[in-house]
């Protein structure tokens, strides 16, 4: 299986204290998933990488298939991967161990590989495929999301201690509006959806 640093970043989303699954990662042969009860993020994997391209450097492969498993979060964002310049299949870490105790991932950049164990958790991830509302939005609008996170964490350091910023939306195609109201000081921002 192989991972990229999209599938890897889903570890911002664990919990850091709580239950012991929600401080972890959900791997699987074809997404991860991370949750801290308030959040949740999953990443499908990179469906164009096959596995079978991974490069093999000292005779270490990645496997093809595994069950579900759980890794803490920690021990996730530690992963660095090496890459090779201009080889996307490189800029991956592949899967090459999974046994009750532990897990191995394996990342290389052709001329050198680097194999980090880390513990597998016992336990199982929360079943949260259903929390996700199966009823048809009431309305959907498609935004730049990297310009939306800018407003956000600007709108949302005004407010009070929680953060909080009221989201509105009127509709398919229309703006979406943000409201704070901080303590001194209000905020509203607007996003544009984006056109097809």
């Amino acid at each position: 299986m192989l991972y990229n640093k999209f599938n890897l970043a889903v570890a911002k989303f664990a919990a850091d204290e709580g239950r012991e699954e929600f401080k972890c990662v959900l791997f699987t042969k074809d997404k991860t998933v991370a949750t801290d009860g308030v959040r949740l993020l999953e990443v499908s994997v990179n469906s164009a990488l096959k596995v079978e391209d991974f490069p093999q450097v000292n005779g270490l492969a990645a496997m093809r298939g595994c069950s579900p498993f759980l890794v803490g979060a920690k021990q996730v964002t530690d992963l660095k991967l090496k890459g090779a310049k201009g080889l996307p299949i490189t800029e991956m870490v592949a899967l090459k161990h999974v046994d009750n105790e532990r897990v191995e991932f394996l990342t290389t950049d052709l001329e050198s590989s680097q194999v980090k164990q880390m513990r597998r958790v016992d336990g199982k991830f929360p079943d949260y495929e259903q929390i996700f509302p199966k009823d048809d939005p009431v309305a959907e609008v498609s935004v730049n999301g990297v310009k939306m996170a800018e407003l956000l964490k600007v709108i949302g350091e005004m407010g009070d201690a929680t953060g909080t910023v009221c989201i509105r939306f009127y509709g398919a195609n229309k703006p979406i509006e943000l409201r704070v109201q901080g303590v001194n000081q209000q905020a509203r921002g607007m996003m544009m959806p984006m056109r097809e």
